[in-house]
């Protein structure tokens, strides 16, 4: 099976679309945890973009990143359940390898036949998820 791709973006204009902070793709293998850090948010740890885990002595500083998804309070769970499914899913949904958990675009740029902005709906892969709501990730060790 193709490795698997989750897609995050939190900027709702896509010109805005300058840096990691704003989107990020990260392979379904490197996630460490989906850990509900409040009633209504969802935090999604990853293995680092930018650096690798050391050995474990006391020198080396072992870094995740993460992103946070904004949910519907209760919903948490039911989010949980839709990534993991999608993970999991061999159906054609997925047979490009990339799962769009939420972008939260709504401005595209430049998109149409007249060369103009247009205005489209955010994507959540579950109903629960209001919003991106920031991804951090760390800087590379030196």
């Amino acid at each position: 099976m193709n490795e698997k791709y989750l897609y995050f973006r939190t900027v709702t204009d896509q010109d805005a679309n300058d840096g990691i902070d704003d989107s990020v793709y990260v392979k379904a293998s490197s996630i460490t945890g989906l850990v509900p850090t409040s009633a209504t948010a969802l935090t999604v740890f990853f293995e680092s973009v930018k650096n690798q885990a050391g050995n474990g002595t006391d020198d080396e500083n072992v870094i995740s990143d993460s992103v946070i998804l904004n949910c519907t309070a209760g919903k948490v769970k039911q989010v949980i359940q839709t990534i993991v499914r999608a993970i999991n899913s061999t159906a054609p949904l997925y047979n490009d390898g990339v799962i769009t958990v939420a972008d939260d675009v709504t401005t595209t740029y430049l998109t149409s036949t007249a060369a103009a902005d247009e205005t489209v709906g955010a994507v959540v892969i579950d109903s629960g998820i209001t919003t991106c709501g920031a991804i951090t990730v760390a800087a590379a060790l030196s």
